[in-house]
């Protein structure tokens, strides 16, 4: 029963995962995946360059993209992703990059929006959280929508 399904893998199309991420998304499941770190030449990557999912790359705090990170189409939304202090094992702290980060924090946010509004379609949450980003300094391309703001996105959805 979960409602969020964040992915942060990054490879080429595969039959079968198209499959499972359709039937994920008809059964109202949000799909957030990485965009991955492969660099502005890559081709696009799936998960993330399904339809049913909400493609995210990473920005620094100046909102820069992620140097690394991929670009293209698929790009949904921008979300801090350098320079990030995540848990590591054994108790442990780390500075880490990349979209799988920026990916974890959009998933974060999406799970914000649904305890706001639980009757939230997987479309609904996508447009949300598209809408109320705020501009980064990249091109569409590079960073989507722009900048996730999940303040912004919660408020978007009134009471």
């Amino acid at each position: 029963n979960a409602r969020i399904v964040n992915m942060s893998f990054a490879g080429p199309a595969d039959a079968m995962l198209r499959e499972l991420l359709g039937k994920a998304h008809a059964r109202g499941m949000v799909l957030i995946a990485a965009v991955g770190n492969a660099g502005p030449r890559s081709p696009p990557l799936y998960p993330a360059a399904d339809r049913h999912v909400i493609g995210v790359t990473a920005t620094d705090i100046d909102d820069k993209l992620l140097p690394m990170a991929n670009r293209g189409p698929q790009v949904a939304i921008a979300a801090p992703g350098v320079d990030i202090l995540a848990a590591a094992p054994d108790g442990a702290y780390t500075v880490t990059s990349g979209t799988s980060v920026a990916a974890a924090h959009a998933s974060g946010v999406a799970a914000l929006l649904l305890a706001r509004k639980t009757d939230l379609t997987p479309g609904a949450l996508r447009q949300a959280l598209m809408r109320s980003a705020r501009a980064g300094s990249g091109k569409p391309r590079e960073t989507g929508a722009g900048v996730i703001d999940a303040l912004s996105a919660v408020n978007s959805l009134g009471r």
